[in-house]
């Protein structure tokens, strides 16, 4: 994973990930990177940026990550992956500045 200055084009930093790189995913709240893996760990890695040590290693799928997506307060991963499945990761604290909005069930 390389970080570029699109002004310039110099790399500002790069990390080897040691296997492949299939989705990435920005958590603006943490200042944290997510990054899902293909080969040969089949596993989601949050680094935190902009040291890129890593945080935490998710595993579970049985192969490849294909997307990543952000719950709308910011504290919950899906990982899809290419075993057909979807999988839920709470990694981080819900943003308080974020107002819940109130739900409303209808029934028919």
């Amino acid at each position: 994973i390389r970080f570029w200055n699109c002004n310039t084009g110099a790399c500002l930093n790069s990390i080897d990930t040691k296997s492949q790189v299939c989705a990435l995913l920005w958590s603006t709240n943490y200042k944290e990177l997510v990054s899902g893996h293909g080969y040969a760990n089949n596993q989601l890695i949050i680094w935190k940026y902009p040291s890129l040590t890593k945080t935490a290693e998710l595993t579970g799928h049985t192969a490849r990550v294909l997307h990543l997506s952000m719950s709308p307060d910011g504290s919950t991963v899906l990982s899809a992956g290419a075993d057909e499945t979807l999988r839920l990761w709470k990694c981080f604290l819900p943003d308080p500045t974020k107002k819940k909005e109130p739900t409303e069930a209808k029934y028919l």
